[in-house]
């Protein structure tokens, strides 16, 4: 699947875009504070729903406009689509060949994003390394996307009814019941999505190393990972063993859910520790052998999801060779002249294009909401 152009009007700071795009590489270069990070955020938010920078929808648009909209054209098989959103202040509007449509009906691209946050995520909370997780099982698997939304479906509701319980907004006695009969499908939706993030490790693991691997050619450290529930570490379990786990946690902390008014169990609260020759990254890597990993992860899951499906997902690298040093440079370019993807990548500097042999290739010029083309 492929993007073939993208269309914007009122969006950031471009009062209209109409670009489009190669089947492979497509650069965009610029000084920062121009808008290349922009376009990608255009991209993503056209395929994912949502910005991958801490946004409102109106900060989404331009300053004294009242709406924004944004179109791409895509390519499945031989078979050419648009998708449109519709954003206000306050909604945003899907439109598939301009028929209002639910995001969930969309054929979308499977995307993966490159940022300088994504490579600080060993550092950064254990919300960004589940999330990591999180992202393979809806790209890679079918169900992956309907168990990640039942989940938190279940734990919202949950979480309401222990608030409830907490600002005594409903009888406690009956707030116990309706917890206890909505507790069975919690437990098992969170049994599930534990055991599909420990099976996605387990399989994306060998890829992981590799990629490390390549990146560590002269110290070829080992890769491994350890998946923390409630401060005890699993890796082989069974559905069924998890599910025994949950419950006998739900049973021990069931008093202090009630006393602190939210959900103490359940995959919201796991972590998963990347371990670099057996320690612990986040405290015993430094800042580069941190961002080597996540780097590794991320290349890994390139490579896994053309190995389940048999097609590469789309990749959008926002300013990330600039944060990394030049092994890890030649390491990502290698890996992006092996693979058959069509890649979105901004830079201020264009030194390093000499190295993507690639001969389906556009380079954009972004200058103060402006673009334009090399010929």
């Amino acid at each position: 699947m492929k993007i073939r152009q993208l269309i914007t009007t009122n969006f950031r700071n471009f009062d209209a875009l109409n670009i489009q795009f190669s089947d492979r590489l497509n650069i965009f270069v610029g000084q920062n504070g121009n808008g290349k990070t922009n376009i990608l955020e255009a991209i993503y938010f056209l395929i994912e729903g949502d910005s991958f920078r801490y946004s409102r929808y109106d900060t989404l648009i331009q300053e004294n406009k009242n709406e924004a909209y944004l179109r791409c054209l895509l390519e499945n098989k031989d078979l050419d689509y648009s998708l449109k959103i519709n954003l206000t202040a306050k909604t945003k509007t899907f439109l598939l060949n301009d028929k209002k449509v639910s995001q969930s009906n969309v054929p979308l691209p499977p995307l993966i994003l490159f940022s300088p946050e994504s490579l600080n995520s060993i550092k950064e909370s254990s919300d960004h390394r589940r999330q990591l997780l999180d992202q393979i099982l809806v790209q890679t698997f079918s169900y992956g996307k309907k168990l990640v939304n039942e989940f938190k479906k279940a734990l919202k509701t949950r979480n309401k009814i222990l608030k409830d319980i907490l600002q005594e907004k409903i009888d406690r006695e009956m707030g116990i019941k309706t917890l206890e009969s909505v507790n069975p499908i919690f437990i098992r939706l969170a049994a599930e999505l534990t055991f599909m993030r420990l099976e996605a490790l387990k399989n994306i693991k060998p890829e992981v190393q590799k990629s490390l691997h390549q990146i560590h050619t002269e110290n070829q450290a080992e890769f491994d990972y350890s998946y923390i529930i409630s401060e005890q570490s699993f890796k082989e379990v069974s559905k069924e063993k998890i599910e025994e786990f949950l419950l006998k946690r739900l049973t021990e902390l069931s008093f202090a859910e009630l006393k602190s008014g939210t959900s103490l169990i359940g995959p919201q609260k796991h972590d998963v520790l990347f371990l670099y020759n057996g320690k612990d990254s986040r405290f015993f890597c430094s800042q580069g052998q941190q961002r080597s990993i996540i780097l590794a992860f991320k290349m890994a899951q390139i490579v896994y999801h053309h190995r389940v499906h048999g097609f590469y997902p789309v990749l959008l690298l926002d300013d990330v060779l600039s944060e990394l040093d030049l092994a890890k440079q030649e390491s990502l370019i290698s890996t992006l002249n092996q693979i058959e993807t069509q890649t979105f990548v901004t830079t201020t500097d264009t030194t390093f294009l000499k190295k993507l042999h690639m001969e389906k290739s556009q380079v954009f010029h972004v200058s103060q909401g402006a673009i334009s083309t090399d010929c």
